[in-house]
């Protein structure tokens, strides 16, 4: 057998042969720039200002520290994370059910609110009615990923959020009120008159939700990261590694290969980071401009008129060449995003199955991951999103149903997280003491926010 067949761990890229493996992280900030960034911030700017500015900051870093833990487990061990979850002790994939269920509901939500954003910005550009233009995006896009053709989409995509990211941080550089406003929002307090149902959808969606954080394992492996090298161009490709679980024996590395993964270790660091950098400074443009042009004219992002709304923030400087330019981003940022959410749930939704269908002997050896995606895509997230097109779910309504959820699950994948990396992993590739003190703190962090939420909603008094 040749050395590289025995290859687990190939060296780490370097130099500018690095910036071309960057692709997980920013395919990852994309996947998430519709919901949490573009949709709720300049809601929530419009309605609280600049007092959420320390809850923006710390969910980011604390978001970052959970990624970036996340990722550990997907390079060191070559799987996902939701592989990992399967294996937790106690009843058998108790941890997937756990996962998994609650995401049914995030997937149909979160899809059709992405297909309404979408439309919301079509009827500013083209006739037609919103809800026919709606699942019309829905239909496109369930297709564009069946037939596996949406890269186009997401390159296009790239560019366009990129674009947007320049305007959107040149403008709120022109309409910057100074820095006493922006100081007085990282007391951490919370304005009297909130809103728990607003804040938590954003707190749970910016940057990236719960059911992000664990495709992000999927983008590392399917890149290649690390011991994924093993997993994808070794064992016949992720899918096939998905069904068969043929992980890589990672606990006789050489020392070689052991330092080889220090370095992919630190590639993955370094790109998860500078991809929450541009996702922070994205959002205190959002924050900004819909603190300085929304707020006083009371508009809020809702409805139909999500796009429109959202036109402003640049339209208001830069007249309607700005306010084009806000629309065509808006709408390739929703459906880049509604695209990327189909893969990704297909992705954990098929994974997942597979690992019930086996504890319950249910066809899941000889079933293909293939088969459970294009249940899924064609099934929870193409008829049952249809239905509430049809009956004309209100985007941010949609969204913000999804957005609750998924906060409220970060806690459960923070916690899982440090249980597979401190008991799971090699002891050289452990995470340190301090850095398991800040991915515990990520759980406190959401669990509080989501404990609150619940007492206020559902046993505070009437």
């Amino acid at each position: 057998m040749a050395d590289e067949d025995r290859t687990i761990v190939p060296p780490a890229p370097r130099g500018r042969e690095a910036l071309a493996w960057m692709g997980p992280a920013i395919i990852w900030m994309i996947s998430a720039i519709a919901t949490g960034e573009l949709l709720f911030t300049p809601r929530i700017a419009s309605l609280y200002g600049y007092s959420v500015l320390w809850a923006l900051i710390l969910a980011i870093f604390l978001k970052t520290v959970l990624s970036i833990e996340i990722g550990r487990y997907a390079v060191v061990t070559g799987g996902s994370l939701l592989q990992g979850i399967k294996n937790l002790p106690g009843p058998a994939n108790w941890g997937v059910w756990v996962i998994v269920i609650p995401q049914l509901l995030v997937a149909v939500t979160t899809i059709t609110g992405m297909a309404g954003a979408a439309s919301s910005a079509i009827i500013i550009a083209l006739p037609g009615s919103f809800t026919v233009w709606a699942a019309i995006v829905l239909l496109v896009s369930i297709l564009l990923v069946f037939f596996g053709r949406y890269q186009g989409v997401e390159r296009t995509s790239i560019v366009m959020a990129l674009a947007i990211i320049v305007a959107l941080v040149t403008t709120a550089g022109i309409v910057f009120p100074g820095i006493v406003p922006l100081a007085a929002g990282l007391a951490p307090t919370l304005p009297p008159d909130v809103e728990f149902a607003e804040l938590l959808p954003w707190l749970g969606f910016v940057m990236s939700g719960a059911a992000g954080l664990v495709w992000y394992s999927y983008w590392l492996t399917a890149r290649g990261y690390g011991s994924a090298y093993y997993t994808v161009h070794r064992q016949g490709g992720e899918e096939r590694v998905i069904e068969e679980e043929g992980l890589p024996e990672i606990a006789h590395l050489s020392r070689g290969e052991k330092d080889y993964m220090r370095g992919w270790l630190r590639l993955m660091t370094i790109s998860t980071t500078v991809a929450a950098g541009i996702v922070l400074l994205l959002l205190v443009a959002l924050l900004i401009l819909g603190t300085e042009l929304l707020r006083p004219e009371g508009l809020l992002p809702e409805g139909p008129e999500v796009t429109a709304v959202l036109s402003v923030l640049l339209g208001d400087v830069w007249g309607p060449p700005g306010a084009w330019l806000m629309i065509l981003a808006a709408f390739f940022a929703f459906w880049s995003t509604l695209v990327a959410n189909l893969d990704g749930w297909t992705r954990m939704l098929g994974q997942g199955s597979i690992f019930i269908a086996r504890q319950v002997k249910a066809a899941g050896r000889w079933v293909s991951m293939r088969f459970y995606r294009y249940v899924y895509l064609l099934g929870l997230m193409g008829i049952l999103p249809l239905i509430l097109v049809i009956v004309r779910l209100e985007p941010v309504t949609a969204l913000a149903i999804a957005g609750i959820i998924e906060a409220i699950q970060i806690p459960v994948v923070a916690f899982m997280t440090i249980y597979l990396n401190r008991r799971m992993l090699p002891v050289e590739f452990r995470p340190s003491f301090f850095v398991t003190i800040l991915t515990f703190a990520v759980g406190v962090f959401f669990a509080a926010f989501s404990a609150y939420y619940i007492y206020i909603e559902f046993l505070g008094p009437a």
